[in-house]
């Protein structure tokens, strides 16, 4: 009987008896006790888990949850599995998450391949990768793995030329259809988040630097609650009116809101925002259409900035 045939056989004689020792196997499948470990070995390359035990009274036993293999999948697709979990995860507005999870967790349980989630997504528009950045991508999540530092050629925001800095990765960010590396870095001695983009990053090589992880670190004290940048809280109170108000009504801004109609043009809205930029730009996307009544500074930030805006355009218009 050909090899692919007494394996086939095999599977199914550890699927109905359980446990078999080799010898048994062999008499079974009326071949040398030598040809055992290599039908196991080939099962086990395509997706079937046969757990050995050693000894006199040794033998094998099929794990029932790889009775289904995945067959052909690439590590880097099972990865991409584990990470579409993790995503869908952070996106409450797929109604089917709880049956795609079950889903997921039934293909990556049927092979032996680890496949560890290694990112996390905090928010996200779908963006472009270049093949440079997902390279470095690559090698930043293989250092992680690894426990190794990497050195990075690095511009920061304000910065006019790459410094070389060695980091400590902890974690792959996905912010609005960026990716970041949440590191410590060794130069600046705190947690830093270095921004995969052509402008920013040139390099990373891995270093063979090992290091351990801070059993006190959590992802939560270094992100914020509404995107990736921790920041100030400012709890805002609005009058919403027109196509704005019914806009803000279903879209439910902030954190914690609350909704309150007046009349049917306008909402009373209250809510808490983080950050003063990203409050500035909510606020001053809805025009004509929104007035602050707290804070007092927001409110006289935002008439500022129509002040500003108004001389600008008005230069603009002698030219």
């Amino acid at each position: 009987m050909s090899r692919a045939a007494n394996c086939i056989r095999m599977l199914l004689l550890l699927k109905a008896r359980g446990f078999m020792s080799r010898e048994d196997l062999a008499k079974s499948l009326h071949t040398n006790i030598r040809n055992i470990g290599e039908y196991r070995k080939d099962l086990q390359e395509a997706g079937y888990m046969i757990e050995s035990t050693r000894g006199k009274y040794g033998g094998y036993t099929l794990l029932t949850s790889s009775i289904l293999p995945v067959y052909g999948f690439k590590k880097k697709e099972l990865q991409a599995l584990a990470d579409a979990k993790s995503y869908m995860q952070s996106h409450a507005d797929f109604l089917m998450y709880s049956e795609f999870e079950e889903a997921i967790d039934k293909v990556l349980a049927t092979t032996s391949i680890a496949h560890n989630a290694q990112s996390i997504y905090v928010e996200g528009n779908q963006m472009q990768v270049s093949n440079h950045m997902k390279e470095m991508i690559y090698k930043m999540e293989s250092a992680r793995k690894d426990l190794r530092a990497i050195d990075i050629e690095y511009k920061g925001m304000h910065a006019t030329e790459f410094e070389k800095v060695r980091v400590l990765p902890y974690e792959l960010l996905h912010d609005k259809g960026s990716y970041y590396c949440l590191g410590y870095s060794l130069k600046a001695k705190d947690f830093r988040k270095y921004k995969f983009s052509e402008e920013r990053m040139k390099s990373i090589q891995i270093t063979h630097k090992t290091f351990q992880k801070d059993s006190n670190f959590k992802i939560k004290d270094h992100i914020g609650e509404m995107g990736l940048i921790r920041n100030e809280h400012i709890e805002l109170e609005l009058y919403v009116y027109d196509e704005s108000a019914v806009f803000i009504s279903e879209k439910k801004v902030g954190l914690h809101p609350q909704a309150k109609w007046i009349d049917n043009k306008t909402l009373y809205y209250k809510t808490t925002m983080e950050g003063k930029i990203p409050t500035m730009q909510f606020l001053l996307s809805l025009g004509n259409q929104v007035e602050v009544i707290a804070p007092s500074h927001i409110r006289n930030e935002i008439a500022s900035t129509i002040e500003k805006m108004r001389i600008r355009y008005q230069r603009s218009d002698r030219k």
